[in-house]
């Protein structure tokens, strides 16, 4: 049976987590068909119930069994889960959809962002990677400029929220801020997030790189499809819950007009400019939280280059950066079907 004819069987994996729960909430904001919903998810948090539609559903222990006459299949759990299993749902004609950062870099499987190359996805069902969240809301603050101006360099930093890095990180986050503000510096260790800035997010690799620098810098060019694109990024992870945010500067083929990039962002699905210097009016974190677009602002020229432009990009991480980005992917697959 192919995918066009299968019932909407869809299954979550990781259907717990922060992303997870994000994406049964996803699949039912955007109205995503769904015949009938499995969430699984770990022995321990088994046998718990999650509302979907009005009902109930109870959260199920993960088996590949489930995968069975699924035609879709969203991983959100951990990286070594998706590496033994996803390649099973696909086996049995699942579109997947995987969270983790196991295929990303595979030239076999696309990366995708919908807005930006939804046409790298084959008509044969398999294993779709979505990216790394930091990755993903610069790659759709860009794809306009690349197309509009061309792109030659991208120097970005990030400031990546501790939900980012998990649940059982946010939790550590409250938990050391909490005890600080209670006992001081000496009751929370110097590595700690609270009050802190760690320009250290994942593990240091060969030339002082961190792992989701590499990670942002490889997949961009993956996404806009620009192997010889130059890209060097700063990955920070700061004291906020939920939420990255990115200051980026750009060099372009052609001149560039900020307000000329304001127009034309705004015009683009999917992007919200919020740029307003004498109100001091810019995209935050916390003004980001719970919405999907990828938020603009600080739109200038950064008088680096002959042709440059510097902005600021923030979204919901939970959302764009994960949860929202993978719902979009199979709706697309969805309306790509009817058409």
């Amino acid at each position: 049976m192919s995918a066009t004819q299968k019932p909407d069987k869809t299954v979550v994996v990781g259907a717990t987590g922060l992303v997870g729960s994000e994406i049964v909430r996803t699949i039912e904001r955007l109205h995503l068909p769904v015949d009938s919903l499995f969430l699984l998810a770990s022995e321990r948090s088994a046998g718990k119930m999650v509302e979907f539609q009005g009902n109930e559903l109870t959260v199920q222990e993960f088996s590949p069994d489930f995968f069975r006459d699924a035609k879709r299949v969203f991983f959100s759990g951990k990286d070594g889960l998706s590496e033994e299993f996803c390649q099973v749902a696909a086996d049995e004609g699942a579109w997947v959809i995987d969270n983790s950062s196991v295929f990303r870099m595979r030239e076999d499987i696309p990366l995708v962002v919908p807005e930006i190359n939804i046409d790298a996805v084959g008509e044969t069902p398999g294993i779709i990677a979505n990216p790394n969240c930091s990755t993903i809301q610069l790659a759709v603050a860009l794809a306009p400029i690349r197309d509009n101006y061309g792109l030659r360099r991208v120097i970005v930093s990030t400031y990546q929220s501790a939900s980012g890095a998990g649940g059982d990180y946010l939790d550590a986050l409250m938990q050391d801020t909490a005890l600080f503000l209670e006992k001081g510096w000496e009751a929370v260790g110097r590595d700690s997030l609270a009050f802190n800035c760690l320009p250290a997010v994942g593990s240091l690799e060969e030339g002082g790189r961190f792992s989701e620098e590499t990670k942002l810098e490889i997949e961009l060019k993956k996404i806009l499809g620009m192997p010889d694109l130059k890209v060097s990024a700063t990955a920070v992870r700061v004291p906020v819950a939920i939420s990255h945010s990115e200051s980026a500067v750009v060099e372009t083929d052609k001149p560039i007009d900020p307000d000329d990039v304001r127009s034309l962002l705004d015009s683009m699905p999917g992007i919200g400019v919020l740029d307003n210097p004498d109100g001091r009016n810019f995209p935050t974190a916390r003004q980001a939280e719970l919405t999907d677009p990828v938020w603009v602002g600080r739109i200038r020229k950064a008088g680096i280059f002959e042709n440059d432009l510097a902005m600021w990009v923030v979204a919901d991480n939970l959302r764009k950066g994960a949860a929202l980005n993978a719902v979009q992917i199979a709706v697309s697959l969805h309306e790509r079907e009817k058409s």
